[in-house]
């Protein structure tokens, strides 16, 4: 508050010109830095109807008063006193000019709590008209008779449904937020019905897709009901800022001619690709130039759209470009599923849908049954064998992902350039293909509502002190000083949000082995900080996945190696196999991106290190899976998902540090950060991509497959060469290679094979096979065997072609089947 004095005083005499008045900033922090000294003008100058205040860099003018009559006079006359003696000097209210405390313009300024969503809209109207229309769906989806469109229908409602139902009777306020909690409750409430039934043996897919939409149907049109008779109506989402600045013409159409140009020209590349063309350093490569501008024409356009109007429409289609590219490359190119290792997780979704019921509970699979579930409702009802649509299982979850990445972002920041960047970097930078056909692909979007929740609605700065422990408690204080604020929460939605936020853990641990472990460690931390509230709700989850957990630990740990404590030699990877230049080059180009974003992270947070807590969140859940390592490397895929979890906090960071601050106008910083963004673009999709001459699965490979499955005699064994065939892709799976279900049988991995594999090893093949003692055994040798091998450096050129002349020369083995590119042997006694 500012108190000037009038040039006059009330008895007529002036001021002392050594006067001073103090100006604070910040009533509420009586910070020294926070205040600012004006003197006091004996007379008013002519012509001047300011006085200048000097801050640091800026200076700032307030308007003097006026003259003014004495019984107007905003003026108290301060007899001089002694020097020390004190006087109580009444507050004076009539003159007063607040002044901003300047801020130094063009910094990043570090993640904070967004402000109040917005104001006067409440979703519960239009999402329970999404309930009554997604219930719609799922009945049609039980009665139209063209399965493809069952499927899409049926889809449809498990994805919106009885989310939507639910936030028909909770009022939020902003449509993105809301968006991702109905997507997300959608997709765990559907695990209940599945796995339920299953466990019970009641098993009827049509019945539990029935109640699903009915009762988000009959839900959604009672709250539809009572919320149109008390006057709600719907609203018009804004997809503007009237507060953003205009930019110039060609700004403003630059992204609508680069970003269709650059989809037409990946387009073309399609057109103009065959899938037999697949070159040693992976798809990116082998399309060529025209893909490389398409991506700079992409990275180009997003930019000078996030720099320039950064319009929500261009931005949002800026962002799907990216997984349209990423994830729909292959499925368009080859039409099948990509992954050897895909194909056991159809198996079990066959598995279910036929029996009804698990069968092997040694079966790690079986034994967190939550996707497998919900995926064989959608093909018993559907009629469509999961082969059918599980390749574009990875184009659908990445779709998702950005929308709760996108509302995740929201709740650390308003600013809508930080959003959309770190939203597409999500997208671009991962490498690691987490949304395949897999649990882990189901739970993925699951895990980051579960974030949208808790940062939302279920943390704040800490509360008390711990006073039986001063150093906790100062250190403490330390890493949350400054710690945003967040919007008011009653204590009945804190209540609703942790009941959302457990179904939704709920889903994942039933779900997946390894996701809720990784959650449970940034959840315990921040109940040990006391960011969490309530921090009882640390032992609520940490209940529920010990208790669907400790009954399975047996078959984690004898499956993979866990609690070795070994956090460096997790970490590495597979980097001491690497032995060919395009497996290295393809892996190097996969670490650097993921150092180069961790590493810019952790600049975002040291230049934040004077308002740690304004970070402190977002870098716990960053860097904090990390400490995951050290119980195990999860069959070396451990630092995979340690990258994948932590990937969207640290675009965050990054796109806090890149598009925090001041917009950037100028056409250098525009044409730099397009650039660069393209060049993410490349390295995720080289570290997704790098290796497709070897993920491709071929339709030969899979009729030999089924082929197999079909006629095989059940117990018996089927051995591969190398573990690049779908194996297990039926649900009869369970019949062969008992004792050793759970994994492929491989020649390649065997120290005894590896590297030596050829005609003068028939002998020594034959022997080791007799020795797994089945009663009858098969021997697979494919193309994509060959080529994985020569990929990864783990046999010499020729060791197929001399393999196959001596199992066909070899009296103790005959053909069973054979096609172009695929041979499968048995042996004979």
């Amino acid at each position: 508050m500012a108190q000037q004095r009038s040039p006059e005083t009330k008895d007529g005499s002036s001021p002392d010109p050594a006067a001073t008045v103090i100006i604070r900033t910040d009533a509420a922090r009586q910070d020294p830095e926070a205040t600012a000294v004006i003197p006091a003008p004996a007379t008013k100058p002519v012509g001047e109807e300011t006085t200048r205040l000097d801050l640091g860099e800026k200076t700032v003018r307030i308007p003097l008063p006026e003259k003014a009559a004495p019984e107007a006079a905003a003026t108290q006359v301060i007899p001089q006193v002694d020097k020390n003696a004190t006087q109580l000097i009444p507050r004076l209210e009539s003159v007063t000019q607040m002044i901003r405390r300047p801020v130094k313009a063009g910094r990043p300024q570090p993640s904070a709590a967004p402000a109040d969503d917005t104001p006067g809209l409440d979703t519960r109207l239009e999402f329970a008209a999404i309930a009554v229309l997604g219930g719609l769906l799922g009945v049609a989806g039980e009665l139209v008779p063209h399965p493809g469109t069952r499927l899409l229908l049926l889809l449809a409602m498990i994805l919106v449904a009885p989310g939507a139902a639910v936030l028909g009777f909770v009022p939020l306020q902003n449509r993105l937020t809301a968006w991702s909690m109905a997507t997300a409750l959608s997709l765990s409430i559907s695990v209940a019905p599945a796995v339920l039934t299953l466990w019970l043996h009641l098993w009827h897919p049509a019945a539990s897709l029935g109640v699903l939409a009915g009762g988000s149907m009959l839900a959604g049109l009672v709250q539809l009901t009572r919320q149109w008779r008390s006057g709600a109506r719907f609203t018009r989402p804004v997809l503007s800022d009237p507060a953003e600045r205009g930019a110039d013409r060609l700004t403003a159409l630059l992204p609508l001619v680069t970003l269709p140009a650059g989809l037409a020209l990946w387009i073309f590349t399609l057109v103009r690709f065959s899938p037999a063309h697949f070159g040693a350093y992976g798809l990116s490569t082998t399309l060529g130039v025209p893909f490389f501008v398409a991506l700079a024409l992409l990275g180009i356009g997003f930019a000078a759209e996030l720099f320039g109007r950064a319009r929500p429409l261009v931005l949002t289609a800026g962002i799907l470009a990216v997984p349209a590219i990423m994830q729909a490359t292959v499925p368009i190119l080859s039409g099948t599923t990509e992954y050897a290792w895909t194909y056991k997780h159809l198996g079990v979704v066959e598995l279910i849908r036929d029996n009804g019921h698990l069968i092997d509970s040694t079966d790690i699979y079986q034994q967190w049954p939550g996707f497998f579930a919900v995926m064989a409702l959608l093909s018993k009802v559907s009629g469509l064998d999961p082969i059918s649509f599980a390749a574009w299982s990875s184009l659908a979850c990445m779709v998702l992902n950005g929308l709760m990445t996108a509302a995740l972002l929201r709740q650390f920041t308003t600013n809508r350039r930080v959003i959309a960047l770190g939203t597409l970097m999500a997208q671009a930078c991962m490498w690691v293909d987490i949304g395949y056909f897999s649990p882990q692909g189901y739970v993925y979007p699951l895990m980051l509502a579960f974030w949208v929740i808790v940062i939302r609605w279920l943390t704040g700065p800490p509360t008390g002190e711990i006073q039986r422990f001063p150093r906790i408690e100062r250190l403490r204080a330390w890493l949350t000083r400054d710690l945003p604020e967040r919007p008011d929460v009653s204590r009945r939605s804190r209540l609703w949000a942790a009941a959302a936020a457990t179904v939704i853990y709920a889903a994942i641990v039933v779900s997946h082995q390894l996701t809720p472990v990784m959650m449970m460690v940034p959840v315990v931390v921040l109940a040990m900080l006391g960011i969490l509230r309530p921090r009882l709700l640390a032992v609520l989850f940490g209940a529920v996945l010990v208790a669907f957990l400790a009954p399975r630990i047996g078959s984690v740990s004898s499956q993979y190696s866990i609690f070795d404590f070994n956090l460096f030699a997790n970490a590495s990877g597979n980097a001491a196999s690497w032995s060919t230049p395009q497996q290295e080059f393809s892996a190097l180009v996969a670490r650097a991106l993921a150092i180069g974003l961790w590493a810019t992270g952790l600049f975002t947070v040291w230049r934040a290190r004077k308002k740690l807590g304004t970070v402190l969140v977002a870098a716990l859940l960053a860097y904090l899976p990390i400490t995951t390592l050290a119980g195990g490397s999860y069959g070396g895929e451990a630092i995979y998902r340690v990258y994948a979890f932590s990937l969207p906090f640290t675009a965050l960071l990054v796109a806090t540090f890149w598009a925090g601050g001041k917009p950037h106008r100028s056409w250098y910083w525009k044409a730099g950060s397009g650039v660069l963004t393209g060049v993410l673009m490349f390295a995720g999709l080289q570290g997704l991509q790098g290796q497709s001459e070897v993920h491709f699965v071929t339709r030969t490979d899979i009729v030999a497959a089924n082929y197999l499955y079909d006629h095989a005699k059940p117990d018996s064994g089927v051995i591969l060469i190398a573990p690049n065939f779908p194996t297990k892709l039926r649900g009869n799976y369970g019949s062969f290679n008992k004792g050793h279900v759970s994994v492929d049988i491989s020649l390649i991995g065997d120290p005894y094979f590896t590297g030596n594999i050829n005609s003068s090893r028939i002998a020594d093949l034959t022997e080791y096979v007799k020795a797994m003692n089945y009663p009858t055994n098969y021997l697979v040798v494919s193309d994509s065997m060959e080529r994985q091998t020569a990929y990864f450096g783990t046999l010499p050129d020729g060791s197929f072609t001399s393999l196959k002349q001596g199992l066909s020369a070899s009296p103790a083995w005959k053909v069973f089947y054979q096609a172009p590119g695929v041979t499968i042997y048995q042996l004979a006694g």
